[in-house]
């Protein structure tokens, strides 16, 4: 079974791969309309966001997610499937987790203005 390899990160033409997980945000497609006899529904906007666990390098600068305008975020699934979210711009920097087993890593959210395209 092969696995989700690649997300990269695209900012002014600089590529940032140091991620430890990215998790997408859930997406609301539709919400219930009272009509007077039934239920109907209305399709709404869809304000995808993403979050990722940035690995914080040990011998290179960190990267500046506080610059984040219009970057490009893509998931390659390495069987030929990607996810590409456009127009990403930071939202959030969060915690810095320190464990000494394991990498730190720094929880940065991302809004997505320009929207998700499944290739």
């Amino acid at each position: 079974m092969e696995y989700v390899r690649k997300v990269l990160l695209e900012i002014n033409g600089q590529e940032i791969t140091d991620f430890k997980t990215v998790t997408e945000g859930e997406r609301t497609l539709r919400v219930p309309v009272k009509l007077m006899n039934k239920t109907g529904f209305a399709n709404v906007t869809q304000r995808p966001t993403v979050q990722v666990d940035y690995i914080i390098p040990k011998s290179a600068p960190e990267f500046d997610f506080d610059s984040v305008e219009d970057g490009t975020l893509t998931i390659d699934y390495d069987n030929g499937t990607r996810i590409t979210y456009g127009g990403i711009c930071t939202d959030k920097i969060g915690s810095v987790k320190y464990d000494e087993d394991n990498d730190a890593v720094k929880q940065i959210d991302f809004i997505v203005t320009g929207g998700r395209v499944e290739e």
